[in-house]
């Protein structure tokens, strides 16, 4: 009986050993499978730093702001009280220090309280690196199995190292380098004895004892560490004294957040990056990524548009279609001769939309340039081929449906001009007729090699010739702008934009480096006689608030109910684009004042004068194949010694006008009777008699005067109706107009046909005069006369 007994009892044990066995190794299998594979592990993420153009630091993008560095870069004193503080037997135990924890259950049973911790490095660095901070037994199974494969895979240097780049230190620092410059402003191998102490006793709380949060705790956290430190014969104990009665100095310039400067640019850059590498690499892979930006210009640009916000040279309104203030405002600037973006503002805000290479905006006048390229490089244009600057018509289909189209700013047409004058003063009229002749799609085809890539099918329609007014279906980029004229600057090469130097992985090997991308889209020769006329631009017309002390040319651009303003401009080293508009494209008219392209163009001034006092000095080189010639800007051919104005204008050899012109010479001046057109007799009263001028020998009249007309159509508005100037300059010859709509009249020939000398005397006053002296008589007789 005893012997059943003692079987059924040993068959019990066995059973339940088996079953305890079988669960402890279930459990430890599923602690293994429910337990991250630490083979591939090569860090915990680290924090991208973007550096600017002189290698400075811009900004950092991080899931967690961490500086990576290698162990032999710590200096030892912060190794040592490290392991003193956190992990004694650190060099002596295998994951887990197991005298450790029966110390720390012994104190704190002692203490009635949680007095110590038993994690070893290891078990930290395995917690921090793939576990939650959760406090339960199954976690800290997975955290002692976890440590022990760390042993086992790596060595106690490596372990160190990893843990010393890991560990939280409190704010936004993670690892000890992070930590260094955010408390200190500097490299943690610069570190002294107190200062290293100080930052090896924060894992512990690292908010309690912060620097920042609480400098008594700090202090005295730090002083713990040292007199750990002395007594485990890491330092003398003259050296734990010296070390703790030094005064906390605290430096967090080094942490300052550069993320207010250069904002949009870095949403750029961070964008670009992860389009490249992925967000994660971006993010946790420690990438050192060089730009292009000029920290200097960049600091300009924000300046510059800040103070005109600040003094409300540009209006601040909040809209209800938009959070932001309105209106907005971009700035982009590039390097000439190779397309680095240098400087990028994308907004007055901090919003995720940058407007600088994200909004695409109409052009409005500032598209011009592109249509007068596109007629430069035909050869069938040349700066001084003549256009007729008066009234055309949108359609012809009906007297009464007839309506003058394009406008001309102000309603003020300039007769005969030149293109240089034209693009000068931004003449609407010039510019149509431009495209008309060139065609719409030749014009595009120029722009797209500029760089514009924002054309839709219908830009391309043969009649699209508002496209010439920068009427686009969906617009273009301030940065596409800039790139675009950055070609007539650059020799007809044009650069595409970047922003990436190179890109370099944690190991500090190259990973990207940019390769230039540039075409040649222009002969150089065209490309300097669009730079000549965008000089005259600044000079002499529509952008003279952009002038400088130096070479410098471009060109306005303000829409249709002044939705969109720019200026974009160049000297031979910067290319630059200044965009003002609404989000919402509405009218920028408000109470206060209305915006135009004056107001880019003030800002655009004032940054590049700023920017560019440190730069050399260099003129826009003259090709070998440029001539220039002194021209009568109304015909186009060479002046002649009556000629009243003259154009000196560059050509390319070979398109230069050989003939002088014949159409001036001496000039009469006849008094003509304004009634009737004829050469005033004694006869025509005297209010209505003026002195005009002709050209002896052809007898055309010419200027200075003006000539009025308005628009005759019963389909608009009366206000609505265009009331037009035709002026003429001095010297200039008189076309006759329909005195309706200012079209021009024109020869067989399809030439303008001039006003002309009267060949005969006025006599619609002459009976006027009998009859008066008549009455006169009559009334002496009557005795009606004063006298």
């Amino acid at each position: 009986m005893k012997k059943k007994y003692k079987k059924i009892i040993l068959v019990t044990i066995i059973v339940i050993f088996a079953l305890g066995t079988g669960a402890i190794l279930g459990a430890v299998t599923w602690i293994i499978r429910d337990t991250p594979d630490i083979s591939e592990y090569k860090g915990s993420s680290e924090a991208t730093m973007i550096y600017d153009s002189d290698g400075e630091l811009l900004s950092k993008l991080f899931k967690e702001n961490r500086v990576y560095v290698p162990l032999e870069r710590i200096p030892d004193d912060l190794k040592n009280a490290i392991i003193a503080i956190e992990d004694t037997n650190f060099y002596v135990h295998h994951g887990i220090d197991y005298w450790g924890i029966v110390r720390a259950m012994v104190a704190n049973i002692q203490q009635r309280r949680l007095a110590q911790g038993a994690s070893t490095i290891t078990q930290q660095l395995a917690r921090n690196s793939f576990l939650t901070l959760e406090k339960s037994f199954y976690r800290k199974l997975q955290e002692a199995y976890l440590a022990i494969q760390f042993e086992r895979m790596y060595t106690k240097s490596e372990i160190l190292e990893m843990y010393l780049n890991e560990i939280f230190l409190g704010h936004s620092a993670y690892g000890v380098e992070t930590a260094s410059i955010q408390y200190f402003g500097k490299s943690v191998d610069e570190l002294d004895l107190a200062e290293a102490a100080l930052i090896a006793g924060l894992p512990q709380s690292p908010n309690n004892y912060s620097p920042l949060n609480n400098p008594e705790r700090a202090i005295s956290r730090r002083n713990v560490v040292l007199d750990r430190m002395a007594d485990l014969d890491y330092i003398s104990e003259a050296e734990a004294e010296a070390a703790k009665n030094e005064e906390l100095e605290l430096d967090i310039s080094g942490d300052e957040s550069p993320t207010q400067s250069a904002y949009y640019f870095l949403l750029y850059i961070r964008d670009q990056l992860i389009n490249q590498f992925g967000a994660s690499m971006v993010y946790s892979g420690g990438l050192k990524v060089h730009t292009t930006i000029d920290t200097d210009m960049q600091k300009v640009a924000e300046e510059r548009i800040q103070a005109k916000i600040d003094n409300n040279y540009i209006p601040s309104f909040s809209s209800g279609q938009s959070e932001h203030l309105q209106p907005q405002m971009a700035l982009v600037s590039l390097d000439v001769n190779s397309g680095a973006i240098r400087a990028m503002v994308g907004g007055r805000g901090t919003d995720q939309f940058n407007r600088a290479h994200q909004a695409v905006r109409q052009p409005g006048s500032a598209f011009k340039p592109f249509v007068y390229a596109a007629a430069l490089a035909e050869d069938d244009y040349t700066t001084g081929s003549v256009v007729n600057d008066l009234p055309m018509l949108a359609s012809e289909t009906g007297r009464d449906h007839l309506s003058i189209w394009p406008r001309n700013y102000g309603d003020q047409y300039r007769g005969l001009i030149n293109l240089n004058t034209a693009l000068t003063h931004s003449v609407n009229v010039a510019a149509v007729k431009l495209i008309q002749d060139i065609g719409v799609q030749n014009t595009i085809d120029l722009t797209e090699n500029l760089g514009v890539t924002t054309f839709t099918n219908s830009d391309g329609l043969d009649d699209h010739y508002s496209l010439a007014l920068g009427g686009l279906n969906r617009g273009v980029s301030p940065l596409e702008m800039t790139a675009a004229y950055s070609v007539f600057a650059n020799q007809g090469v044009y650069n595409r934009p970047y922003s990436i130097e190179k890109v370099y992985d944690r190991h500090d090997n190259l990973i990207y480096e940019a390769q230039p991308h540039k075409r040649l889209v222009m002969s150089e020769a065209d490309s300097y006689l669009m730079t000549s006329m965008l000089e005259s631009v600044i000079k002499d017309g529509t952008g003279r608030r952009a002038q400088m002390d130096r070479d410098v040319a471009g060109k306005t651009g303000t829409t249709n109910e002044y939705t969109d303003a720019w200026f974009v401009g160049y000297t031979p080293q910067i290319a630059t684009a200044v965009w003002i508009g609404e989000d919402t494209r509405r009218s920028m008219e408000y109470d206060t004042k209305t915006v135009s392209s004056g107001e880019a163009a003030q800002i655009w001034g004032e940054y590049m004068r700023e920017i560019s006092e440190d730069m050399p000095v260099i003129d826009f080189q003259v090709p070998e194949n440029i001539v220039e010639v002194a021209v009568d800007p109304y015909t186009g051919l060479k002046a002649n010694e009556y000629a009243p104005r003259i154009d000196v204008l560059p050509y390319k050899k070979g398109t230069e006008p050989e003939e002088t012109s014949d159409l001036h010479g001496p000039v009469e001046t006849l008094k003509i009777d304004t009634e009737s057109g004829l050469i005033a007799t004694s006869n025509c009263p005297e209010d209505q008699v003026e002195e005009r001028h002709y050209i002896e020998g052809s007898g055309i009249r010419i200027g200075p005067t003006q000539k009025t007309f308005v628009e005759v159509n019963p389909n608009k508005d009366y206000e609505d109706l265009v009331r037009g100037t035709y002026r003429i300059e001095t010297g200039e010859p008189i076309q006759q107009i329909d005195e309706e709509y200012g079209i021009p009249k024109l020869n067989r020939n399809g030439t303008p046909r001039f006003e002309t000398r009267p060949s005969r005397s006025c006599d619609i006053h002459e009976d006027d005069s009998r009859s008066g002296t008549l009455r006169r008589i009559f009334d002496i007789f009557r005795g009606d006369d004063e006298e």
